[in-house]
């Protein structure tokens, strides 16, 4: 038994160099994969700070034109209707939906 500790050992000290070797190659490939994975997740960060910044200014935009519409809807009302030409129909006349459901297009007029 201690023979063959022994010889493992020799084979340990025979092959040490590679051994050395191939851990010190294991360390900087492994240094450079941290490196570039911090890297990969600080441009994510920032990229996603543009973004939300982006979007709080689009939301910004957005809040102030559904503003804009509610001021502009509220002005709308039959007298406004009336003083662009607008005439009340005569008659009102309605589709049913149980006479046919399918609908024609004719000369490709879609």
């Amino acid at each position: 038994m201690t023979q063959a500790i022994a010889d493992n050992i020799n084979n340990v000290f025979k092959y040490k160099e590679r051994i050395f070797t191939f851990l010190i190659v294991g360390i900087i490939i492994s240094g450079f994969a941290y490196v570039y994975l911090l890297h990969s997740a600080i441009a994510n960060v920032v990229t996603r700070e543009a973004v939300v910044k982006q979007n709080r200014i689009l939301s910004t935009a957005v809040s102030e034109l559904e503003a804009k519409y509610f001021e502009v809807k509220d002005t709308i009302n039959i007298q406004l209707a009336h003083s662009k030409g607008f005439k009340d129909s005569d008659s009102t006349s309605y589709i049913s939906a149980s006479k046919s459901l399918t609908a024609m297009a004719n000369n490709h007029e879609l």
